[in-house]
C-alpha cells in the first residue's frame, strides 16, 4: 500500500489528490504528516505542497462536477475526522468512474461517509450562527470566542459579515487559534490569531474565564442587565436542566454570555 502524506492545508490535499487520482494502484491512502502511523506493509510518500497543481485540479473538478460537490469535499476537509482524506480519494474515484452520478448512491458506504461528514459540519456552521455571542471590548471591537468540533471558523464570515456590517468584530477559535476579523470594510481569515484578548479556561476571572479587563465598561452593564433579567423572569418551579442541555449542548456553553451570568 501506498501511504501518501502532506503538510495538513487544503491546498497539500489537492496535490496529492492531483497525484493519487492518475495512479492506476487503488490501494492507497492519505493523511496528514502529523497523523501518520508507521506501516511496514506501506510505502511512505511525502507529496510537498504545489499551489498550481491545487488550484488546476480545483478548477478541473469545478468544471467536471457539481458545487455540492465540491463543498463535500471542502466540509470532509475541514471536518478534521481521521481518515477522512482517503474517503475523500475515494469518493473522488467513485465519481470521475460513474461520470458524477455517484453522488446519489447512498447505497455505497463511502458516498454515505461524505454525505453524513458534510451534513455534521454544516449543522455546526448552522448552530454557531445562533449560538456565538459577542463581547465589546475596550478598543470597540466586538469578540467572539468559541470551540467548534471542526474547523468552521472561515464559513461563518458571510453570515456575520451581512449581519453586522457596521461593527468591527473577531471570532476566535480558542482550539485553534485562528479566527475571522472584519473591520467594517472586508472579512479576512487569520490562521493565527496574535495577540487576542486573555480567554483563561477554568473559569478564572470574574467574568467566567474571559478577563473582565479587556471589557467595555458598558459591556459588563449590559451583561449585568442580562444577569438580572434571566433571574426575574425565569420560573425556579419550571426550570428544566435536560431540556436547555438538548437545545444548549454542553460544549457550546462555555463561550455563552449566558453561561458566564447564570449562577
Amino acid at each position: 500500500m501506498i501511504h501518501y502524506h502532506y503538510d495538513g492545508s487544503f491546498e497539500g490535499l489537492l496535490t496529492v489528490l492531483a497525484r493519487a487520482l492518475k495512479e492506476t494502484a487503488a490501494n492507497c491512502d492519505i493523511s496528514a504528516a502529523e497523523a501518520e502511523q508507521p506501516d511496514l506493509f506501506s510505502t511512505a510518500v511525502a507529496v510537498p505542497t504545489d499551489p498550481a497543481a491545487a488550484e488546476r485540479l480545483f478548477r478541473w473538478l469545478s468544471e467536471r462536477f457539481s458545487r455540492t460537490v465540491l463543498e463535500e469535499i471542502i466540509y470532509c476537509f475541514c471536518s478534521e475526522l481521521p481518515g477522512t482524506e482517503s474517503f475523500i480519494l475515494s469518493y473522488l474515484r467513485l465519481l470521475l468512474a460513474s461520470g458524477g452520478r455517484a453522488a446519489a448512491n447512498f447505497a455505497d458506504a463511502t458516498v454515505l461517509r461524505i454525505k453524513r461528514i458534510h451534513g455534521q459540519v454544516a449543522h455546526e456552521i448552522d448552530r454557531l450562527h445562533g449560538f456565538i455571542r459577542f463581547r465589546k471590548l475596550a478598543g470597540g471591537i466586538y469578540y467572539a470566542p468559541i470551540e467548534p468540533d471542526h474547523n468552521v471558523v472561515q464559513f461563518l464570515a458571510e453570515h456575520f459579515t451581512a449581519r453586522f456590517a457596521d461593527q468591527a468584530w473577531l471570532i476566535h477559535d480558542l482550539k485553534r487559534n485562528s479566527g475571522i476579523y472584519y473591520d467594517m470594510r472586508r472579512c479576512r481569515y487569520i490562521p493565527e490569531v496574535e495577540n487576542a484578548p486573555l480567554f483563561l479556561p477554568g473559569g478564572a476571572g470574574e467574568s467566567g474565564g474571559l478577563s473582565a479587563m479587556v471589557f467595555d465598561p458598558a459591556e459588563l452593564d449590559y451583561q449585568q442587565l442580562w444577569d438580572q433579567y434571566f433571574q426575574h423572569i425565569a420560573i425556579a418551579e419550571r426550570r428544566n436542566k435536560k431540556l436547555q442541555r438538548q437545545r444548549m449542548p454542553a460544549r457550546y456553553c462555555r463561550c455563552l454570555v449566558e453561561n458566564v451570568v447564570e449562577h
